[in-house]
């Protein structure tokens, strides 16, 4: 288990996060602010400062929810990097934070022993889907990034 994955262990327990609409729950109790923002471009979701903005035009709310996740592990994890990443989404360095980012949404929504005990049971890959309540793009992207 890598670092961010160990961090979204402990935001799940120390949140109690159940399901994926717990997300929300959990971004205030961090004090982190969840907005809907014209977003234009390759962005889908941004942070600045204690905030988390999603394009406005993603009605999924599975979709809102992975986004949040996503961007609550940058947060976490990266702190104060947001402009430095912008500027730099070229580099080596702004695709391991993508990763690390990934990672976090990943255990924090779909916790690989909880996943891996369900496929243990023979649990097909929709089960997990409605199960963990996360869209079909964000399973299938485990080894790789998910886009809205």
């Amino acid at each position: 288990m890598n670092t961010a994955q160990e961090r979204a262990c402990e935001v799940r327990l120390r949140h109690a996060l159940r399901r994926a609409a717990d997300i929300e729950r959990v971004l205030e109790e961090e004090n982190v602010k969840f907005v809907r923002f014209p977003l234009v471009g390759r962005l889908d979701e941004v942070i600045v400062l204690n905030m988390i903005g999603v394009r406005d035009s993603i009605e999924e709310c599975a979709a809102v929810y992975e986004l949040l996740a996503h961007a609550l592990g940058h947060y976490l994890l990266h702190a104060g990097n947001q402009i430095e990443f912008v500027l730099a989404t070229n580099l080596p360095l702004s695709d391991q934070w993508e990763r690390q980012a990934w990672d976090f949404a990943f255990e924090l929504l779909m916790p690989a022993g909880m996943v891996e005990a369900r496929l243990r049971k023979g649990w097909s890959e929709s089960d997990l889907q409605d199960d963990f309540e996360v869209r079909d793009e964000f399973l299938s992207a485990k080894d790789g990034s998910v886009s809205a």
